[in-house]
């Protein structure tokens, strides 16, 4: 490898893509003797094309910041020996980023197959966000700080980690976890907002997105802004109602659907800023202007239920009352309706036959509309509601531009008029309504029944890969022979959601496997407690955090054990268990089983 250390102060990117062109595989930013600044268009002698070198490393002791316009792009590494400052333009990172702090701030992006380097975010221009993309589906993140709602992290290709959840550690960061307890972000620290306190967890949610991945569209868990879960009581009974993670958490319309305006029901693809709609203010109808539009293009992910895949939902002619909608109508999961006095997510209204999600569509364009106030419209004859900021706007093109946004004013600055919080009694007499509609007017199932089973499917998985099933059962536990050797086991099972085995009007979509209380691990001359379950360091497989003394599984838990010579006796004690679609009976996707 050849190499030759550029120490000015003061360099242009001419200069440093030349030292690359010129022989060198690795080009060296010294900041030795004082801070380096990179600037300028970024190109070499050749134009706007001439923008890779193969290697960066970065020494010394003092700030080296990467500014001005365009992409570096580097073929293999990059090693940061101390910091370095991305600045408004985008490092391409083709391999690997390790070493030092690396901050991204003044709307700039840093792409990199994996990044072990902490991560800080700092300040940015209005309407621009500081953007990380990581470019491996397994990729995780060391250290994050001064996280904003601003600010973006897309892991591109992680299409299985949704919903995520926060994890509050002893030294006040916290730890972001995947669906199936793999660590996103080993620890996150958050910006301070302008009355000095910090966000937190609240502020932030993730969701599938639609990103660039080598100039084609790929999808991408993005970290935006504002999640929450929690936790049953040790009954072993789920709460009904409460925050929930969503993996498809956009509320949009599909193309041909009719927005009522001043000009009449106009097509939502059609709509533009300044036009006007009706929304309905205590049941009177009044003007608002469109202040923005927005659309993005969904491809659905098969293998997920069918509201974390992203398949619309299909509301039949007349499945609400007659000439309500006055024509199918076609929007996504997240979407919510208004009866009475409540939005309801169309998802919690899913019975199978007039309002069932349409497998039969497997990618399409969205669009939503804005008003100045979060607003009441109509659509398809059907009051729901107008575009709400939750943090998601980046998921959208603006307009006919194709320009996208990330970032924008969210809900918690905006003035919501009416509760979006939906309790189950509400949701599920509003369901029971249209499921007896739709049997009366003979309505036929357009999808088929999941069998359910009460067999957990409970056995391990030792850290040798070794099968086991339990020798016998003892009331409510199970005992299990663990062979000599072995240091660690998966608790494996069946898992189901809430919203599936009791009714989509349960707000509670978490992957469910077990309820476990305590556990002991028996050897030769002594029997040793196992509480590593019950701690909130010991994540991977386990729900979030319950009373003590017991912990969901999420289906694939881990649970260290004791190193032993001899053969020993692990005892699981299961508090609860739920009722699992049956896969082994199932031919097709989710079902709808309704009360």
């Amino acid at each position: 490898m050849t190499s030759s250390a550029l120490p000015a102060s003061s360099l242009t990117w001419q200069t440093v893509i030349e030292n690359g062109d010129n022989s060198h595989d690795t080009v060296t930013l010294d900041s030795s003797g004082n801070a380096v600044t990179v600037s300028g268009t970024v190109q070499g002698d050749w134009g706007n094309a001439d923008n890779a070198i193969n290697a960066l490393v970065i020494t010394g002791t003092h700030p080296v910041t990467l500014s001005g316009t365009g992409t570096l792009l580097v073929h293999g590494t990059v090693t940061a020996n101390n910091h370095t400052i991305i600045d408004g333009m985008t490092t391409n990172v083709q391999s690997s980023i390790s070493g030092g702090t690396i901050t991204i701030q003044g709307g700039g992006t840093l792409i990199a197959q994996s990044v072990s380097s902490n991560i800080v975010f700092g300040q940015t221009t209005s309407g621009t966000s500081n953007t990380l993309q990581l470019n491996t589906s397994s990729a995780s993140l060391t250290s994050v700080a001064n996280l904003s709602p601003g600010d973006v992290i897309d892991f591109v290709g992680n299409t299985w980690d949704l919903p995520v959840r926060w994890q509050k550690k002893s030294d006040g960061t916290y730890t972001l976890l995947g669906k199936t307890g793999d660590t996103l972000i080993a620890s996150v620290t958050f910006a301070k907002k302008s009355d000095g306190t910090s966000y937190t967890p609240e502020d932030f949610h993730a969701a599938n997105t639609t990103v660039l991945y080598s100039g084609n569209p790929s999808q991408a868990l993005t970290l935006e802004s504002d999640e929450s879960s929690y936790a049953p009581d040790n009954s072993g009974k789920v709460p009904d109602s409460g925050s929930s993670s969503q993996s498809f958490s956009l509320a949009c319309f599909l193309p041909g659907s009719m927005i009522e305006t001043s000009a009449g029901d106009i097509a939502v693809e059609t709509l533009r800023r300044g036009d006007h709609l009706i929304a309905y203010v205590d049941g009177s109808p009044i003007t608002r202007s469109i202040v923005w539009t927005g659309y993005q293009h969904v491809t659905v992910q098969p293998g997920l239920p069918d509201d974390e895949a992203g398949y619309p939902v299909r509301i039949l002619k007349d499945a609400i009352s007659d000439g309500v909608p006055y024509k199918d109508m076609l929007i996504t999961p997240d979407h919510r309706l208004f009866f009475g006095a409540a939005f309801i997510p169309v998802r919690m209204l899913v019975n199978g036959r007039s309002i069932f999600y349409d497998r039969t569509i497997s990618s399409y364009t969205y669009y939503h509309v804005e008003t100045a106030e979060h607003s009441i419209i109509r659509a398809d004859g059907v009051l729901t509601e107008s575009y709400l900021d939750t943090g998601n706007r980046n998921s959208f093109v603006q307009d006919s531009k194709v320009v996208t946004i990330h970032a924008g004013v969210t809900c918690q600055e905006k003035e919501v008029p009416l509760s979006r919080t939906v309790d189950r009694q509400t949701a599920e007499v509003c369901f029971n309504l249209l499921r007896v509609r739709a049997e009366t007017a003979g309505v036929p199932y357009k999808v088929n029944d999941v069998p359910l089973t009460d067999d957990v499917d409970l056995r391990l998985v030792t850290s040798k890969g070794q099968v086991i099933r339990s020798l016998r059962v003892l009331q409510d536990t199970h005992v299990f022979m663990i062979p000599p050797g072995v240091d660690s086991v998966k608790i494996l099972t069946r898992t189901s959601r809430p919203c599936d085995v009791e009714g989509p009007f349960v707000d509670d979509r978490r992957h469910l496997g077990i309820l476990v209380g305590s556990i002991t691990f028996q050897g030769m001359k002594t029997t040793v407690p196992i509480t590593d379950h019950l701690s909130a360091d010991t994540t991977e497989g386990w729900s979030v955090q319950e009373q003590l003394p017991c912990r969901w599984t999420t289906g694939n838990a881990y649970l260290p054990l004791p190193l032993s010579t001899h053969c020993g006796i692990l005892s699981i004690q299961v508090l609860a268990s739920r009722q699992y679609e049956d896969v082994a009976k199932t031919s097709c996707g989710l079902s709808i089983r309704s009360a």
